[in-house]
């Protein structure tokens, strides 16, 4: 419960340095939650799903991916829902184990709603704990963040993801956990080790290649979640293992608002509503418990779950 409050204290202290969503948090704490789909990460299990914010996640979800456990798809870290001209929407997900893990991807429109791997369009082998997927859009290519020691570049052919292979190997950037795609500047930011980067792309397709931009910000702990700040597009909101941070994307300046230790994700809906999970019991993988916290002082929870993400679905979803 502390860990709760902590964290709520720290929300309200993040929406003070977004003006926007500072009025909304606050003026939304007694409202009725506004509803919107959230993708979850469940490694009890061994499946992604998707639940509606007011719904009843005791039951079945609305959408799911199940991959087995077979060939590197163990342990569910990413999901990631994007639109494209070819395939409509996407789900970009990575799952795995030290040494053998797995990046994928799957058409959600018009392939209903209980996917396996039979469904994928995509999937890569990736050794090197693949913890994050990110989609560049209008070049046909895919970047993995391998939390060991690299970052992948897979290029493929005239928008067909099919085709996707690894064309541009990173190794200089320490432990990448997570991998963002901001449209507004057209900048990669990549979470690693006590480092935020920023990368420009050059090419397309297969010659698609990341080339660093600006100068490296820096921060304490080792990088973790990186998420937009939908409530303030201006921002982002990135995690380490004992801080919640608001990141200016336009001064590159950092501000603590919660010291909170290991939360795995944390984002801020439009509506100013702030989601996140937590790490409960960090010596005990697979670092993940059965509930997602909200920033009005209320919480959902999956009966048995362990959820290592929880991300807001802003794509067509059907």
């Amino acid at each position: 419960m502390m860990r709760r409050r902590s964290l709520l204290r720290g929300a309200a202290a993040g929406a003070l340095a977004a003006p926007a969503a500072a009025a909304l948090t606050g003026n939304r704490a007694a409202a009725e939650p506004v509803n919107y789909p959230i993708a979850l990460t469940n490694q009890k299990t061994n499946v992604f799903e998707v639940f509606d914010r007011t719904g009843d996640w005791a039951a079945a979800s609305t959408w799911s991916f199940s991959p087995g456990t077979t060939n590197g798809w163990d342990d569910p870290f990413e999901i990631r829902f994007r639109e494209t001209t070819r395939y409509g929407t996407i789900a970009l997900m990575t799952a795995g184990v030290p040494g053998n893990g797995r990046a994928g991807i799957v058409q959600v429109t018009g392939k209903g709603n209980r996917l396996d791997r039979g469904d994928l369009i995509w999937e890569a082998s990736v050794s090197s704990y693949p913890h994050c997927i990110e989609r560049i859009p209008n070049v046909a290519a895919v970047v993995v963040a391998g939390t060991r020691d690299r970052i992948h570049v897979y290029g493929g052919a005239n928008s067909d993801h099919s085709t996707l292979r690894e064309v541009q190997t990173i190794t200089d950037m320490p432990k990448p956990h997570a991998v963002l795609w901001d449209d507004e500047n057209s900048l990669l930011w990549v979470t690693g080790g006590t480092k935020i980067r920023t990368y420009k792309v050059t090419g397309a397709n297969s010659t698609a290649r990341l080339v660093k931009y600006g100068t490296d910000i820096t921060f304490a702990g080792n990088g973790h979640d990186l998420q937009p700040d939908y409530a303030n597009p201006g921002k982002l909101t990135v995690t380490d293992s004992g801080r919640c941070y608001s990141l200016d994307k336009a001064t590159r300046k950092l501000t603590v608002f919660s010291e909170e230790n290991y939360v795995k994700s944390y984002v801020r809906h439009p509506s100013g509503e702030a989601m996140w999970t937590l790490d409960p019991t960090p010596s005990d993988p697979p670092w993940g418990g059965p509930t997602v916290y909200f920033s009005q002082g209320l919480s959902k929870t999956r009966p048995g779950a362990q959820i290592y993400k929880a991300r807001i679905v802003t794509t067509r979803f059907h």
